[in-house]
């Protein structure tokens, strides 16, 4: 979903990503611990336990496994600055939803083959409980109207973005200077126009 100003202003918002989804749902099924990250976030906010975890013990090592976790993860949220991974002679992943984000990493591939089915299933369930959901606030685009309202002219000139994330967490994380990581839980609660309002001023 996007809303454009009269010439001035773009705001998008993403919200139930297909990818970004399964990644999250993925990273809670196994137990994934990826490395320290600035743009990884919370747990995801499930109803109810994660499901099992489908591999051994020994299947792949723990920190093998949130490596390649991080890496898909940031070829989903912040392309432009994942590690460097050789692409040449891979073959692609066509048994997963990311044929080509997935193919550097074997290890995380076979297990998101062989669960993105549960994961797609998850998916769809949460998107239908959403579109039943009312609004919980201001739309992102009356919070812009109030701010050109309150200025008395309109906005400079800008463009961004929100991704919004499923997450147990309480942090909007900054991807670069166009793109924002939201969790849903900020997004729709009464603390989102409040940050809003002070984006919008200092970039517009």
């Amino acid at each position: 979903m996007s809303w454009r100003g009269p010439i001035s202003w773009r705001m998008g918002v993403r919200r139930g990503d297909y990818l970004i989804d399964h990644a999250l749902w993925t990273r809670a099924a196994e137990r994934i611990e990826p490395p320290p990250h600035r743009l990884v976030p919370g747990p995801l906010d499930l109803d109810t336990e994660p499901p099992v975890p489908s591999r051994t013990a020994d299947e792949v090592p723990d920190d093998v496994l949130g490596e390649e976790w991080l890496g898909w993860w940031l070829s989903l949220v912040d392309p432009l600055r994942q590690p460097i991974r050789p692409t040449e002679g891979l073959e692609p992943a066509f048994d997963t939803p990311d044929p080509l984000g997935l193919a550097p990493y074997p290890a995380l591939r076979r297990i998101v083959a062989r669960r993105w089915r549960e994961a797609s299933a998850w998916h769809v369930a949460r998107q239908r409980t959403h579109a039943t959901r009312p609004p919980s606030g201001p739309a992102s685009r009356d919070v812009v109207h109030t701010v050109e309202r309150s200025l008395g002219r309109p906005l400079r000139p800008f463009s961004v973005e929100f991704i919004l994330l499923p997450v147990r967490d309480e942090v909007i994380r900054r991807v670069g200077e166009e793109c924002y990581l939201v969790p849903e839980r900020v997004h729709d609660s009464p603390r989102w126009a409040v940050w809003l309002r002070s984006l919008v001023l200092r970039i517009g």
